[in-house]
């Protein structure tokens, strides 16, 4: 994996946080990261549903303060300084059409509260904080084939939400 931007300046840590770390492409991503020759000047603050270790903070994105409780943990780590954000935290639970209206409609909203509110939370904390300090940020927003084209009717709400972060 190949990344289009240099993460550190030889003067300052670059700290990132990248959500959905436990596994996947998150996991993926932080191996590369932290394996990368030049990681000196960099910190990756992990993200998981629940902490695994040090590094990683635990914070379930279905709950609808956790984006904030997760922010806060991540400025504390880094002395107040974050620079990348990385959104990847993501959700892939089928719910049958057929379901009851009830359990449909909770798969659809945690869904989106998982794959697409807490992304938007979390980089308007970002882009707030990089504002205040003055300097700029980077943020990447992982998304899905599922975006551009959409997926099976038991998986419309995980399309919809990667559509949006697409559209953000």
């Amino acid at each position: 994996m190949d990344f289009p931007f240099k993460f550190a300046d030889r003067d300052r840590m670059t700290n990132i946080l990248l959500t959905g770390s436990s596994r996947g492409i998150g996991a993926a991503i932080r191996t590369q990261l932290e394996s990368r020759p030049e990681q000196d000047g960099i910190s990756v603050i992990g993200h998981a549903s629940k902490a695994y270790d040090g590094a990683t903070i635990g914070a379930d994105l279905s709950d609808v303060s956790a984006a904030k409780s997760l922010w806060d943990e991540a400025l504390d780590r880094s002395s107040g300084q974050l620079d990348i954000l990385i959104n990847n935290a993501g959700l892939f639970e089928a719910v049958a059409l057929d379901d009851s209206d009830e359990a449909w409609l909770a798969s659809w909203q945690r869904t989106l509260q998982i794959n697409l509110t807490a992304a938007a939370e979390l980089s308007r904390f970002a882009v707030r904080h990089w504002q205040q300090r003055g300097v700029p940020g980077r943020i990447v927003h992982i998304a899905s084939r599922a975006g551009h084209r959409g997926d099976s009717p038991a998986h419309w709400h995980y399309a919809a939400a990667k559509g949006g972060m697409l559209a953000m």
